[in-house]
């Protein structure tokens, strides 16, 4: 429990409003505008919400600077970045358990590994020859770790993830359940109709402050490595293929593949569900909305949406309004044959 005048001191250049006795409310979590929870928080960001608001039951509102006289009968936190600030409420009053030097059962350490202080390892943990763990991390249950791998400070490693030999991660990295990085690229030779493997001898790299959902398969690469940039963030489901390069800053969201050896550069966006085809570019910005399909490289930054074409959004909404018309062509061509009988015309 917190009052909201030591909630305020936590938040950097936040301001109370509203409130005669910050003192006297009490916080202990944060809500939607649609719970009812004592002792509670709430935020708005956008003023389409602003009525939602005014009816919670929520002890005070976070929201933005200049908008607390829209809240004149609540204590208001008004703060400059709403969203930012949510993400400290949270860390506050939801803290996740730091790492101790706990060591589970069940558990293959080589040697020769090298495991940093204050690090946990979970049950039924393998951990091949040459690799190294940074200091403040956690291994979780069912972790298998390959030979060479190195593993910065400060990382997660979710239940059941396999960790492929020569993967290098750098630090405060976070993986979710069920992932695996470094498995074998998918290529094949055709010859005469029988299809034979081709080594995969490459490995991943990935950046510090990188996030990567479950169910994640990223796979090394052939001969070349592949490539995850800093502060890059991907999503549960997701296929990334032998030597794709990705920047930084990148989000990847549920459900989508990059065939190999594409380029994502900086900053790119690319919704749910999409598919990414083999060897193309994706120029720095470009912003892919859910269920498209890219095969070409487009040639600017923009937003790209539909299937193949490579459309803007804004072109692909042009032509999705155009799809009745050219769904009625038969019928127009049809009325216009009839017109040319009754005139004795002839139609060519």
């Amino acid at each position: 429990m917190i009052t909201l005048s030591e909630l305020q001191k936590k938040i950097p250049d936040s301001q109370i409003f509203n409130c005669d006795d910050p003192d006297s409310i009490k916080i202990s979590t944060v809500v939607t505008l649609y719970q009812e929870k004592p002792n509670s928080i709430t935020y708005i960001s956008e003023k389409s919400y602003q009525n939602d608001a005014k009816k919670s039951n929520a002890d005070a509102i976070v929201t933005l600077l200049g908008w607390e006289k829209l809240f004149e009968n609540k204590p208001v936190l008004a703060v400059k970045n709403v969203d930012l600030t949510l993400i400290e409420l949270l860390n506050i009053f939801y803290p996740t358990s730091s790492p101790s030097n706990k060591k589970g059962q069940f558990i293959v350490i080589d040697p020769s590994v090298k495991i940093g202080d204050n690090t946990e390892i979970g049950n039924f943990v393998s951990i091949d020859n040459s690799s190294s763990i940074g200091k403040n991390c956690k291994i979780s249950d069912g972790v298998k770790i390959g030979k060479n791998v190195s593993i910065g400070d400060n990382s997660v490693i979710g239940p059941n993830c396999v960790i492929f030999d020569n993967v290098k991660i750098g630090n405060d990295f976070l993986c979710f359940a069920n992932t695996t990085i470094g498995g074998e690229g998918f290529r094949y030779v055709d010859v005469d109709n029988t299809l034979h493997r081709v080594p995969q001898v490459g490995t991943v790299i990935i950046g510090e402050n990188v996030r990567i959902g479950s169910n994640t398969s990223i796979d090394r690469g052939g001969i070349d490595d592949t490539l995850i940039g800093d502060g890059t963030k991907i999503d549960n489901d997701v296929q990334i293929a032998h030597n794709v390069k990705i920047g930084k800053h990148v989000i990847v969201a549920g459900a989508t593949a990059i065939a190999g050896s594409t380029i994502v550069e900086d900053y790119c966006k690319i919704s749910g569900a999409c598919a990414i085809g083999d060897h193309i570019k994706l120029p720095s910005g470009t912003l892919v909305a859910g269920g498209s399909g890219i095969r070409n490289s487009p040639p600017k930054k923009d937003l790209y949406a539909g299937w193949d074409w490579n459309l803007t959004f804004m072109e692909f909404q042009k032509f999705r309004a155009n799809i009745k018309h050219i769904l009625s062509l038969n019928k127009i061509v049809k009325r216009i044959k009839d017109i040319e009988a009754k005139l004795g015309l002839k139609s060519e």
